[in-house]
């Protein structure tokens, strides 16, 4: 008998089929939970699948054993299919209390396929699955859906729940965890079209409702682990600033070290930084929140207009700084609307971001979109927001984001359209900061700071350098980050407090009742990477041309401050790229070798690869 893990449900929607089954020890051992899981199981039924957008997609959605344990931090779920950004594998974790529940009512991971002949949602509850048809939901935003379903469900339980542009199939729709509850965080499943996924679904929600408890292998080991980690987090010496600020206080250090992305990343530093700031969160906010089993409540809310808006640093990045928002009134809004229809914020501020430029160089007039686009004004973006999401207008063509919206546009539009295989670069420029800038190239999903986030390493390290630790950090980093959503728990307490990580593994240990140290958990999520690239060949033929960015960060140096006239090195670059490839055991063309899968035990991936 397995201890610590829950059964996985596979769901057809067409027929309304339901399996439920027990996990088997290689997917717990070697893929751990959450993404491991996810990525395993996609790979399985990759070649059924179309396209993101198509009833063959397979949505998965998984926890990890260290989740609804009473762990520090125990919260994360991955929602992961075929994206329809960039039509490869694609994944965003979400904290907040969904993952909780989920693991009460008795299952680890949902496999969901079809679409439903109406709008439905699941009900996962204490054991049992139910696909319930909802019409009434149609149309409906997420906070409306969320809003009707926890008036049947109550307090109790955790909604996840997509809006408008989820139903219209934006490529960037999102997923929303748990509206207007000031006891838990409001969440978001915000990156590569998830929300996209569950409305090619006819999938409006997944409320999850649970009484039971997980079985540890060992629970006073695991108390006394939970214990020293608590007495780490609280002894740390920036206990009280996460506490105070939480994400937003690195808009100031970004700021400050020039790498805050503004104006479409064409500037590293915003002369209204101050009012966007994490200070300026702190001065505002109404209130905080937190997620399940943490003892920091990093949702810091805000009033937007007569709503609430939750934000965080990549909000009011790419929707402040980016696009040249003044105020944290003008952001926090944006970031409402984004929220309230089911869109990416991040992928949205570069859109519009991308729009914005186009207006300034004269590549797009009122003619093209129906009224004029200019830096800073908050209605303009509102108003796109809005056509986004109903895929009205050329809010229609923007639904598709920046690599599409580049390929209409032309006239040398591509330089500026900020993106990696199609996904957004979330908020870090990175012209200065070599690290930062491989990471983005080689993230598995498309460009995302969740992989790796190097550009601390690159402050430290040398803003120019493009020596080989560079890329051993990125690797080391692509494999440790990722593993906290294999685990099923939030990594900030070790990204931003310092927390010696092997204490997840004495935790893994406990739940499960088999012995693991680190470097064992380490070697589980490096399994996890081959396994995405692999599908990322199969499916794309993804190799060294695509592990690239766009051409402004190589033609562009930083226009001012004590990075100015910096910009890529293209040669530079290309040989910390092929390092990279060296030290992952990969060829010359980013294909992982034969002989690196057979030896992560993935001889089913070298089979596919190689025959």
């Amino acid at each position: 008998m397995m201890h610590g893990y829950g059964k996985i449900a596979e769901i057809d929607l067409s027929s309304g089929k339901i399996d439920v089954r027990e996990p088997d020890e290689r997917l717990a051992y070697d893929f751990i939970g959450g993404r491991g899981w996810a990525a395993h199981l996609i790979f399985k039924h990759l070649d059924e699948i179309v396209h993101g957008t198509h009833p063959s997609n397979v949505l998965v959605v998984a926890t990890g054993p260290l989740a609804a344990t009473g762990f520090l931090g125990g919260c994360k779920t991955t929602f992961a299919a075929i994206s329809p950004q960039t039509d490869l594998y694609g994944d965003s974790s979400v904290g907040g209390y969904f993952g909780y529940m989920m693991r009460k009512a008795g299952f680890d991971a949902l496999i969901i396929r079809g679409r439903a002949s109406e709008p439905s949602y699941l009900l996962v509850e204490d054991g049992r699955i139910e696909v319930v048809e909802a019409p009434e939901l149609r149309k409906l935003n997420s906070k409306e859906v969320d809003e009707k379903l926890r008036g049947e469900y109550g307090r109790n339980c955790s909604i996840a729940s997509i809006g408008i542009a989820g139903e219209k199939m934006v490529n960037y729709a999102s997923i929303n965890v748990d509206w207007g509850l000031k006891e838990r965080r409001h969440s978001q499943a915000g990156r590569t079209g998830m929300g996209a996924v569950m409305g090619s679904k006819n999938l409006k929600a997944i409320v999850a409702k649970g009484s039971g408890e997980v079985e540890v292998a060992d629970p006073e080991r695991l108390r006394e682990v939970n214990k020293r980690l608590i007495r780490e987090v609280k002894s740390s010496n920036m206990y009280e600033n996460w506490m105070k600020y939480g994400t937003n206080m690195t808009l100031e250090w970004a700021n400050t070290v020039e790498a805050l992305p503004t104006l479409n990343f064409q500037k590293t530093t915003f002369e209204y930084a101050d009012e966007i700031s994490g200070q300026a969160v702190y001065n505002s906010q109404l209130y905080v929140s937190a997620c399940a089993n943490c003892i920091i409540p990093c949702g810091h809310v805000v009033r937007s207009d007569e709503e609430v808006a939750t934000v965080d640093y990549e909000n009011l990045g790419m929707l402040g700084s980016n696009l040249g928002l003044k105020s944290l009134s003008e952001v926090a809004k944006a970031n409402y609307l984004c929220d309230y229809y089911g869109l990416d914020t991040i992928s949205t501020g570069s859109v519009i971001a991308f729009m914005m430029e186009c207006f300034q160089r004269g590549l797009l007039t009122k003619d093209d979109v129906g009224f004029e686009l200019s830096w800073g004004d908050a209605e303009t973006v509102y108003q796109l927001i809005k056509l986004i999401a109903e895929r009205r207008g050329f809010g229609t063509l923007m639904a598709l984001g920046v690599k599409a919206l580049a390929r209409y546009v032309k006239k040398g539009s591509e330089k500026f359209a900020m993106h990696v295989k199609g996904l957004e670069i979330s908020a870090y420029d990175h012209r200065a900061a070599p690290a930062m800038a491989l990471s983005y190239a080689t993230c598995d999903i498309g460009a995302h700071h969740n992989r790796s986030w190097a550009i601390t390493y690159d402050v430290e390290a040398g803003r120019t350098s493009y020596g080989r630790d560079k890329a051993e950090k990125v690797i080391y980093l692509q494999h440790m980050r990722p593993l906290f959503d294999m685990l099923g728990v939030c990594r900030l307490y070790w990204v931003e407090l310092g927390i010696d990580p092997n204490i997840y593994a004495e935790a893994y240990s406990a739940v499960v009742g088999k012995e693991f140290i680190l470097e064992d958990l380490l070697a589980c999520s490096e399994r996890v990477w081959n396994v995405t690239r692999a599908m990322a060949v199969l499916r794309k033929g993804i190799s060294v041309k695509d592990d690239m960015l766009p051409a402004r960060d190589f033609e562009d140096p930083i226009p001012e401050g004590s990075t100015k006239g910096i910009k890529l090195d293209h040669e530079n670059f290309i040989n910390l790229l092929k390092t990279y490839y060296q030290l992952r055991g990969w060829d010359e063309s980013g294909k992982p070798t034969k002989e690196k899968l057979i030896s992560l035990r993935l001889e089913d991936v070298a089979e596919k690869l190689y025959g």
